[in-house]
This record gives C-alpha cells, sequence and structure tokens, in this order.
C-alpha cells in the first residue's frame, strides 16, 4: 500500500509540473499584451526607414531596374526562376497594352512612395505593406545582382507589418472613421518575431565562430578597408596595424554578442544591457561600414522587440498611505 500511495503521489506531482510547464508555455504564447507601443513604433520606423531607402535609390532607379539598366536584363533573368513575377517582366507585361516603360516606371515610383506612407500614418497598412511587399519583390529579384542584406530584412519587415494589426492604434483610419483600437491578441505573432531575431542573431554567429578570420579580426580588417566603407567619417586605421589585438578583440566581441543573444536578450536583468550593446554594434556598423539602411532596419527590429518589454518600477502610494512597489510596462513618450 505505501509502495502504491508512492507511485500515486509521484504520478500527481509529475502531472502538476508538467500542467505547470504547460500553463507557462501557453501564457508566454498566447496570453494577451496590452501593451501596444512597440505596434505603431514598428509601422512608422519600417515605413520611414523603407521611404528614406527608396528616396536614396530614385536617381538611379533606371541604372538599376529599367531595360537600360548598368547589368542587361536577360543577364539577371538567367538567374531567376520563371515562376517569379519581376519588375522587367511587369513592364513587358504592360507594353502589349501599348503602356510606355517609362510610364510603367513613373507609376511605380508614385505607387511605391504612396504605399510608403500609407503605412507611416497608419491607413490600411495591412493592405498597404501586402502591395508594397509585392512591388518591393517585384524589384528585387528582377535585380538580384544589386541586392543585400537590407532588402531582404524590408521584405521580412513587410511581412510582419501584414500579420500585425499595426493600424490599430495611433493611425490614420482610427481618426479619419473615428474607429476605437481593437482588442486583438497579437502575442503570438509577437513571439514569433521574437523567435526570429533571436535565431537570426544565434547562427549568424555560429557562422562567424566556425572560421578563424573572425576571431584573429582578419574579417574586421577587410570589412573596414572595403571600397565602400568608411566614405563618410574617412577615419584613419592605419594605426590597428601595430595593435592588432583591437581587431581581434572587435570580432570576438561581435561572436559573443550576436551567438549570446538569444541567452541574454530573454533574461531580464541582463535584457537592457544586451538590447544597448547589439544597438550599438550596429550604430558601428552604420558609421564605419557606411550600411545605414541594414543598421536601420536592425536597429527598428531590436527595439520593436524587446526595448518595450523592460519593465520599470514605480512606487504607488495608495489611499491608506502603503506604500507598495509594482511592475508596470515601460512607458514612452
Amino acid at each position: 500500500m505505501k509502495i502504491l500511495f508512492l507511485l500515486m503521489n509521484s504520478n500527481t506531482k509529475v502531472m502538476k509540473n508538467l500542467n505547470v510547464l504547460y500553463t507557462n508555455i501557453e501564457n508566454f504564447f498566447f496570453k494577451q499584451d496590452k501593451q501596444t507601443e512597440f505596434l505603431s513604433f514598428f509601422r512608422v520606423a519600417v515605413g520611414t526607414v523603407i521611404l528614406l531607402q527608396f528616396t536614396a535609390v530614385l536617381p538611379d532607379f533606371d541604372k538599376l531596374f529599367s531595360s537600360s539598366s548598368i547589368i542587361p536584363q536577360d543577364i539577371m533573368s538567367v538567374f531567376t526562376p520563371d515562376r517569379l513575377i519581376t519588375f522587367s517582366k511587369i513592364v513587358s507585361f504592360l507594353q502589349t497594352f501599348g503602356i510606355e516603360e517609362s510610364t510603367t516606371i513613373a507609376i511605380t515610383k508614385v505607387s511605391f512612395i504612396t504605399l510608403c506612407v500609407f503605412i507611416i500614418i497608419g491607413f490600411y497598412s495591412r493592405i498597404a505593406a501586402l502591395l508594397l511587399l509585392i512591388l518591393q519583390i517585384a524589384l528585387l529579384k528582377g535585380s538580384s545582382f544589386f541586392a543585400y542584406g537590407a532588402d531582404f530584412f524590408t521584405s521580412m519587415s513587410l511581412f510582419y507589418l501584414i500579420l500585425f494589426p499595426a493600424d490599430q492604434h495611433f493611425s490614420m483610419r482610427n481618426f479619419i472613421f473615428g474607429r476605437k483600437p481593437g482588442d486583438s491578441n497579437f502575442t503570438p505573432i509577437k513571439r514569433l518575431f521574437q523567435i526570429h531575431i533571436s535565431m537570426a542573431y544565434f547562427f549568424s554567429g555560429l557562422d562567424k565562430a566556425l572560421g578563424f578570420n573572425w576571431w584573429n579580426g582578419e574579417s574586421i580588417w577587410k570589412a573596414i578597408h572595403l571600397p565602400y566603407s568608411n566614405r563618410d567619417l574617412n577615419i584613419d586605421f592605419s594605426w590597428l596595424t601595430e595593435h592588432s589585438y583591437i581587431v581581434s578583440f572587435i570580432g570576438w566581441s561581435t561572436i559573443i554578442i550576436e551567438m549570446c543573444y538569444p541567452f541574454f536578450i530573454w533574461y531580464k536583468p541582463t535584457q537592457k544591457t544586451w538590447l544597448y550593446l547589439t544597438v550599438s554594434m550596429h550604430i558601428g556598423i552604420a558609421l564605419v561600414l557606411n550600411l545605414y539602411y541594414f543598421s536601420a532596419i536592425m536597429i527598428v527590429w531590436n527595439i520593436t522587440n524587446f526595448y518595450f518589454e523592460q519593465p520599470a518600477k514605480k512606487m504607488v502610494i495608495s489611499s491608506k498611505k502603503k506604500i507598495s512597489a509594482e511592475y508596470i510596462p515601460k512607458q514612452t513618450g
């Protein structure tokens, strides 16, 4: 009887532990989050970065995407699957209806800017993000030789804007139609976004750690001497030849920041510190390597996912003169 009682007691404890684990996982992924500031920030910041990136490309739009581009379209089409819709295919299709390429380019420019503005002001941002994603991919896939990391993160940002109800708060749509903010549960999408960025950093750091170029600083040395790097500040890095340990330290630091990101960014006591380290790393990349839009997108991703998660401690004095400490979401303003 004692053995049977012990077994039943043990099974009860196991079931209780499993139930607690299930409840914690369910709350983590599905508990409704009343904090909505990150939605408005993400929408406005991503829309602004994409708009600035596109306006920077506008003077050279014809050289990159038109039939008179630097690299001929028939060469770039060799590396593009036939099933993908590219900008050159859109131009060719509209030409069958008598619409000239110059007209299509002008409509594309206006449409791209208009959709960015709709996203920023929150006017049916989900529909605008969907249309902009289709247009952005058409431009990106048709001119893959000119694409880099910022373009792919732009596509992913637009994808998350489609998933998030980003225009339910602080939006022009609510202002015009007098709508009240909705009560959607966006926690599952938010957790997906947070896990996504955590995995991206971890595997980026792991890839760097597998070689030796980042450990000895060679990759840092090559990066700061690339033709497009250090063109704005024109910093003299020649002194690093006598202090090679500095570039090695920067390489080690980059690996540690990226590989340890999933561990320290989720741990509340170190969350703020790791967020600042990661943002500082991207600011350095922007200033030294001149990768402004890539750094801006990554900084937006970091702030969106984890800055608004950081709680702030506040002392609340009740009417009975009792003082109690409680955690409230950090307000931005």
